[in-house]
């Protein structure tokens, strides 16, 4: 039987299990040794064992109870904790490591969706998240990394997107509505938050991840 941990990715990004587009359907695999936690509050089981088969989770249990497929691949995981993967509710890939924004605004959107926003993506899987909701970007680079995750060509956790943020005005002293798009504007002789939404409501990459 599947076990009812089967919809969910383990965070064990460390060893190499990845998300949709990297794991190989079809590939049985054997988590051994590490304490489970199952996300639901329930007593934490140690020694576990987690058959995955492709993308799915056909089997829990603990070392001398669970049986080990002959040909499954070992992945050992005593010391450590092996759970479901996380969310982060509120992200920006395209801000990282820096403290500002005058400079960083200026300097780096053009390499925004070709190394910042492929590298935050990383760095979160690493972390062991495997979903997050980007709530401020431009548009179509986060769009272009949302979609290269999902077809397997980069590393990163399955990203929920908003677009650029939507502002009365710009933060002071920085323009956000010039280049990359980076906030809409609600008012004033640079609104053009409503022109841009009209523009993509029958869109359908604003309604799919």
């Amino acid at each position: 039987m599947t076990s009812p941990l089967k919809n969910t990715l383990l965070c064990l990004i460390f060893l190499g299990l990845t998300l949709p587009g990297y794991a190989q359907t079809g590939s049985l695999k054997a988590l051994v040794g590490g304490t489970l936690i199952d996300g639901f509050g329930g007593t934490p089981l140690p020694n576990s064992v987690v058959l995955i088969e492709g993308e799915r989770i056909q089997a829990v249990g603990q070392v001398g109870t669970l049986a080990i497929p002959d040909g499954a691949e070992i992945i050992s995981t005593e010391g450590m904790s092996v759970l479901p993967g996380l969310w982060d509710m509120h992200v920006h890939l395209m801000i990282n490591g820096h403290a500002d924004y005058a400079h960083w605004d200026t300097l780096y959107p053009p390499l925004f969706r070709s190394v910042i926003m492929p590298s935050s993506a990383r760095q979160l899987l690493l972390a062991g998240v495997t979903s997050a909701r980007d709530l401020g970007a431009p548009l179509d680079d986060a769009l272009a990394v949302r979609d290269a995750i999902n077809r397997g060509e980069i590393p990163g956790p399955t990203l929920y997107v908003s677009g650029p943020f939507i502002q009365h005005e710009p933060y002071p002293g920085t323009d956000f509505s010039g280049g990359a798009s980076m906030a809409w504007t609600m008012r004033g002789p640079r609104c053009d938050t409503w022109p841009r939404l009209e523009s993509m409501s029958s869109s359908s990459s604003i309604r799919t991840r």
